[in-house]
């Protein structure tokens, strides 16, 4: 599988720190210059930013269309170059050494998006998860099913599912979900996955992480348990990202009325788990 690693062309030590780290894997990959949020002018066309203030209730830098811009460069690639599948990875992150043992299992090729770096904001109550495993419940029980109270202890909140465990080793699950966890820091995508966030992201009132969240298509997302990708913390590239911001009255109103409420993506949820979604 194809690996691609997003880096800064002025960040040639965040590329030796992960370069060194794929060595260690026995891992090669393929630089990607990344687009330098800096260097764009302000008023970049892939941004809506009335709409994202709105949405995301803060405004948006120009870091993050740089950001965006660089994971679109990635996605078209794969899809002039057919690739079924890549690995997507930023340079600020800390890589498991058991990364190559789950690439080698292959179990990703059953998804359309996998994200490596995050389980947030799913609980997955170790006691409920070992529960459920040693019972063989692998599949979101019906609501009116007794082990469906169970279930929820690994889920968040009423729209945070789980739909499947899919046991990849002694350590590591699966979870088939929606919505997927955000967090870009490294996260596996199929070809049909690559279409599908390119052409959601030709508009952008979200950060480029939370795509995957907006994207339609019967697109089978997940993420793992025991996250094989960490964020390194305080080096951010993206200066403000971050910043907190407080709407007007005015705009809190209109946010009601614009805010996307994924309809799109639930949709194509309830295609693919019916009753599960209930």
């Amino acid at each position: 599988m194809q690996i691609f690693l997003i880096n800064l062309d002025r960040r040639p030590d965040r590329l030796e720190q992960v370069k060194t780290q794929l060595a260690q894997l026995g891992l090669e990959f393929q630089r990607i210059s990344a687009v330098d949020g800096s260097q764009l002018p302000a008023d970049y066309p892939l941004l809506n930013k009335a709409r994202f203030l709105l949405e995301q209730k803060k405004p948006a830098v120009i870091g993050e269309i740089g950001c965006a811009e660089s994971h679109r460069l990635i996605w078209k690639q794969m899809i002039t170059n057919n690739l079924p599948f890549a690995l997507v990875l930023e340079d600020d992150i800390t890589l498991s050494p058991k990364l190559t043992e789950f690439l080698n299992t292959k179990t990703y090729e059953a998804y359309d998006f996998v994200n490596l770096s995050s389980t947030e904001p799913y609980h997955l109550d170790p006691t409920a998860l070992k529960s459920l495993l040693n019972q063989q419940i692998l599949e979101r029980p019906l609501v009116w099913q007794s082990n469906r109270r169970l279930w929820r202890k690994i889920e968040w909140r009423r729209r945070w599912r789980i739909f499947k465990l899919h046991p990849v080793n002694q350590d590591t699950i699966l979870c088939e979900c929606d919505p997927a966890p955000a967090l870009g820091s490294g996260y596996i995508l199929s070809l049909t996955a690559a279409k599908s966030f390119l052409a959601q992201s030709n508009q952008l009132y979200f950060p480029i992480d939370l795509v995957w969240r907006y994207s339609d298509g019967l697109l089978r997302q997940a993420f793992l348990s025991q996250p094989l990708i960490e964020q390194t913390r305080g080096d951010s590239d993206i200066p403000g990202r971050y910043q907190g911001y407080r709407l007007t009255t005015w705009q809190s109103i209109k946010r009601f009325f614009v805010k996307s409420r994924r309809w799109q993506r639930r949709w194509a949820v309830a295609r693919l788990y019916k009753l599960k979604t209930l």
